[in-house]
């Protein structure tokens, strides 16, 4: 699969980590699994996201979604990452979804999101000023497939190795704490 697909492959195995991406295929155990998203290379995706980080928000695009990690078969695992549209304010005071992990890191409410983890964390950018940087809270949120054999310990795991991949490949200044337990539900 590596042979067909070797961009993406590699962009999930730069953000998940390889062993994890092993354990994947295995979990998902498919003769007919393969990548299905866009081939989107580890610095495409960090200078995408880059850029969005200082330009305005278009309140009728949105931010872009990078859709970073996609295993199809008989059952569908995928990772987007992006900006979230919610201020780090609004964040804080909705308790109701979202759970603070660390400082400027909160992981919304498992109760809410269905199969999803969702991750927010503020990420400032070394290459922007504080006036340029418009965006400041970075989102990753990972889905689970439905899978006896996915555990939600796996999946915290995918969770924080991702959001831990993106601050060191966006080289967030203020180097955000992502816990290794994430407290996903009340």
């Amino acid at each position: 699969m590596s042979q067909k697909y070797p961009t993406q492959w590699k962009t999930c195995n730069a953000l998940f980590g390889a062993e994890n991406m092993q354990s994947l295929r295995e979990i998902l155990d498919s003769d007919d699994l393969k990548l299905s998203n866009p081939a989107l290379s580890v610095d495409q995706l960090r200078e995408g996201l880059t850029d969005e980080a200082i330009g305005p928000y278009d309140k009728f695009e949105g931010f872009e979604e990078y859709d970073v990690c996609r295993l199809s078969g008989s059952r569908l695992f995928y990772a987007m990452v992006g900006w979230a549209a919610d201020p780090l304010k609004a964040v804080q005071t909705y308790t109701e979804r979202w759970h603070k992990a660390a400082t400027d890191v909160y992981v919304a409410d498992s109760s809410l999101v269905g199969s999803d983890i969702d991750i927010v964390f503020r990420c400032d950018i070394g290459s922007a000023s504080s006036e340029q940087q418009k965006q400041v809270l970075l989102e990753a949120r990972v889905n689970a497939p439905k899978s006896l054999k996915f555990s939600d310990a796996f999946h915290q795991q995918l969770s924080v190795n991702l959001a831990r991949a993106l601050r060191d490949e966006l080289e967030c200044t203020n180097e955000p704490t992502i816990p290794d337990a994430l407290p996903i539900s009340k």
